[in-house]
């Protein structure tokens, strides 16, 4: 459907175009400075429709590639920046696991003092035994 519109609108516009060309056939000079020619009015319209037209699509390009440009750019700094984020995750990651692991030895540490303190509690309590 968004097609056929478009068709019907260029057909449209094709025949405005003819229209106008038909209307507009007498010759007029246009002096270039160093020389002056008789050209139909159509043609000198056509032209610098023409001219308007390619000067438009390279300014636009000129710009889309600027866009493109920064785009990359900034893309490329995001990456860069997710980068570090990473290391540095990792690296509070690893020290995050030292850290557990430490505590984790502490814990045993004390767990194992107090086993000693009680085995030999046990110890005195057996030679008491041993000693009635």
């Amino acid at each position: 459907m968004k097609n056929q519109w478009r068709i019907v609108l260029t057909i449209l516009l094709v025949i405005v175009v003819a229209i106008f060309a038909i209307l507009n056939v007498e010759s007029i000079p246009v002096s270039f400075g160093f020389t002056t020619v008789h050209w139909p009015l159509i043609l000198i319209l056509l032209v610098s429709i023409l001219i308007g037209a390619v000067l438009m699509i390279l300014f636009s390009t000129i710009t889309v590639f600027q866009h493109n440009r920064a785009y990359k750019e900034l893309e490329q700094s995001s990456h860069d920046r997710i980068a570090a984020l990473e290391q540095d995750n990792d690296r509070l990651t690893k020290r995050l696991q030292n850290s557990k692991s430490k505590q984790l030895a502490g814990q045993q540490a004390k767990q194992l003092q107090d086993l000693e303190k009680e085995n030999a509690e046990l110890k005195a309590k057996l030679a008491a035994v041993d000693a009635d």
